[in-house]
């Protein structure tokens, strides 16, 4: 453990004289970019005068129907949280169509998951004050990570070990997927959708569904959970799941928690849920931080901080 406490400390310093961290003055934050895996990288924002005082650690998985989206576009996500104190990492995965399989993205939330718990102390991390958040697809991945990993799941031929979460918060997310024809009218619908000018980007959403859905498995925590009898499980990987749902979300509209909270309350023995619906979008929370509206700061703060 002293070995690979001192190898990442030379990492990081190595980072710093290479350029790879940057320094925002306005608040003070520190930026290190890090590959985690041979496909893909994440961002710790952290305070680096104040290593040693350890913080609650968040993670944020970004959205974008499994095909979009990036952990720079959604980096104010970081810097809100390490404002706020805590160290946050915001994370790369493979997207569509550099994968045909959900199972490689998990493998890559999984991934920085472990190397989170294993590193995160040199940033000034608490990895046991972990927090787990994600939006949209990146709610689904974070779940159904976070599902498979205390299953002790075989993703990719790894057999995936349970980690221990103060917070799971799945943002708008999508917890029970069609199959068979009704997946192939959504597909057909959003191919549709895509010919109206301004909503071309609909149909590379259909391309994805069709390639990372149709005729595979594994993508469905429900589904996954279903095959448990009542209150067989102990654990699922996180004191509390708080989810969030906007009323106005066209996306991925409200009622879609609520087969895993159902899921959840009957095949899990201990755990916590919290359920939040809010008068907006899609994206009702990201753009409330991404443009520092004091109320949705604060709500997102109360979710995050409820747990302390």
């Amino acid at each position: 453990m002293k070995s690979l406490l001192f190898l990442n400390l030379i990492a990081l310093f190595v980072a710093l004289i290479a350029g790879n961290v940057t320094e925002n003055v306005e608040h003070q934050y520190t930026k290190a970019t890090v590959h985690y895996s041979e496909v893909s990288d994440l961002d710790v924002y952290f305070d680096e005068a104040n290593v040693m005082q350890k913080k609650p650690v968040i993670m944020h998985v970004h959205g974008g129907s499994w095909c979009e989206g990036s952990k720079d576009k959604e980096g104010f996500m970081g810097e809100f949280f390490q404002k706020n104190g805590f160290v946050s990492v915001v994370v790369n995965y493979r997207l569509y169509p550099e994968t045909e399989y959900i199972d490689d993205m998990v493998e890559d939330i999984y991934k920085t998951i472990q190397w989170t718990l294993n590193n995160i102390a040199i940033y000034g991390g608490d990895a046991s004050q972990f927090t787990l958040i994600g939006h949209s697809a990146g709610a689904h991945l974070a779940t159904l990570t976070t599902v498979k990993a205390a299953l002790g799941m075989e993703v990719n031929g790894i057999t995936l070990k349970p980690f221990h979460l103060k917070h799971l918060i799945p943002l708008n997310g999508r917890h029970e997927i069609e199959e068979g024809d009704e997946l192939l009218a959504s597909i057909a619908q959003l191919r549709e959708l895509g010919n109206v000018p301004g909503l071309s980007f609909l149909a590379n959403y259909a391309e994805a569904r069709e390639h990372l859905l149709v005729g595979k498995s594994g993508y469905d925590q429900v589904k996954i959970l279903k095959q448990y009898g009542d209150k067989s499980i102990e654990f699922l990987g996180a004191e509390k799941y708080t989810f969030v749902e906007c009323d106005e979300d066209t996306v991925d509209p409200m009622g879609l928690s609520d087969p895993m909270i159902a899921q959840l309350e009957r095949a899990v023995v201990d755990v916590s849920i919290d359920h939040r619906i809010y008068h907006g979008d899609h994206t009702y929370i990201l753009d409330g931080i991404e443009n520092h509206d004091a109320g949705i700061e604060n709500e997102l703060l109360d979710i995050v901080n409820s747990v302390y």
